[in-house]
């Protein structure tokens, strides 16, 4: 069974609350696996000794597949009264991958876990509203390795020494595409396995996902991150794009089914879902779209489930497989991704149940274009700095 030795586990949590930018008074709430206890536990120490008023909770696979087995959908769709008093004293969150192993959500239907996104929307919004910082982290198991069909050693090399790069290695790169992307209109990307999209920038905001959240990163509201971090991501206009992006595998995120070969055609901005196809669990990924968009009728106007959302360029060099693991796939230097659905909270403007990102194959070529003016940024998978 993988375990994180005693000095790593310790190295880890400081990296992580540091991450947060948490002032003294502030409070934290770690939620965690069961597997993840002593990471969890260190956190929350690590927290408190600067001064955070830290509670952490800890659940078990088995709790996770009971909860959806045995509670009804009535009950599932209602939100929770505790989370929505507890989150107005709430100003940081920091969540560890969960469950130890993702194969338990596979045989969940998809209107139970339908229910329990619904569930949470109201729970979403008044978090986005109060903006509590949050950080999503990876964590390795056999079981997830074992999933992804991988090794434990190379699973952990990704999650593990991705999260701990120094921020130095990042900001070269994210600098020079924050620079030449600024003042860009368009960007288009292509590669060699059928991707060639076109999205407008123009008047977007540029992120940059170096693993901290900045006092800056606050004022603009970006509160929220993943670890391992490494990327540049824009939320594109959202009524406009046309074109296809080949994603060569994705995790279903309702089911935790892997997706593989995907094509996905946007036509105005608008993921087409009849022109939509995948080789691999196609039901799968219609069907936790198809039902996203009942969820947002109820809870959203204008409806943006299918909309673009975002459009990240990975950079993160300790990350070079694609592995149907979103923490670590989008994070690759070399590639894109497009996501459909919410990026309000990066300074665009849907607001959706959903956000999924499809991540495209390594060796994308990346285009801006100003006017009559373009400029290759990336060819063929590898950042042209030096001209």
């Amino acid at each position: 069974m993988f375990t994180l030795s005693t000095g790593l586990r310790k190295k880890l949590s400081k990296h992580i609350i540091a991450s947060m930018n948490m002032k003294e008074g502030e409070s934290l709430l770690i939620r965690a696996g069961l597997h993840e206890q002593e990471l969890a536990e260190q956190l929350s120490i690590d927290a408190m000794k600067t001064g955070i008023d830290s509670l952490l909770s800890t659940t078990s696979d088995n709790y996770t597949k009971s909860v959806y087995k045995e509670i009804p959908v009535k009950f599932l769709k209602k939100p929770s009264k505790l989370s929505l008093k507890m989150v107005e004293a709430l100003d940081n969150l920091i969540s560890l991958e969960k469950p130890k192993d993702p194969r338990i959500l596979e045989n969940i239907s998809h209107k139970k876990i339908a229910a329990a996104v619904a569930g949470g929307q109201k729970l979403s919004k008044k978090m986005d509203k109060l903006g509590v910082k949050w950080c999503y982290v990876g964590y390795p198991s056999e079981e997830l390795a074992s999933k992804l069909g991988i090794s434990i050693k190379l699973l952990k090399r990704f999650i593990i020494d991705g999260i701990l790069i120094k921020k130095k290695i990042l900001i070269k790169k994210s600098a020079f595409l924050y620079k030449n992307l600024l003042n860009s209109e368009f960007v288009k990307i292509t590669d060699d396995y059928g991707t060639n999209i076109t999205l407008k920038i123009k008047g977007r905001r540029i992120n940059i996902d170096d693993g901290f959240i900045s006092d800056e990163d606050i004022r603009k509201k970006d509160v929220g991150g993943n670890l391992p971090a490494g990327e540049v991501f824009i939320p594109p206009v959202e009524t406009y794009g046309d074109g296809v992006l080949i994603s060569p595998k994705r995790t279903d995120i309702y089911t935790g089914k892997m997706i593989k070969n995907i094509k996905l055609v946007f036509e105005k901005g608008r993921l087409n879902l009849k022109k939509t196809e995948a080789e691999k669990n196609e039901r799968a990924l219609k069907e936790t779209i198809k039902k996203s968009i009942m969820i947002d009728r109820k809870y959203y106007s204008p409806i943006r489930t299918t909309n673009v959302a975002e459009l990240g360029i990975g950079l993160n060099p300790i990350i070079n497989k694609i592995i149907g693991y979103l923490l670590t796939d989008e994070k690759i230097g070399g590639t894109i991704h497009i996501a459909i659905g919410k990026n309000n909270m990066y300074g665009g403007r849907s607001d959706s149940c959903l956000h999924w990102d499809f991540i495209s194959n390594k060796g994308i070529t990346l285009e801006i274009i100003k006017g009559r003016k373009t400029k290759i940024l990336i060819e063929r998978g590898k950042i042209k700095m030096g001209d």
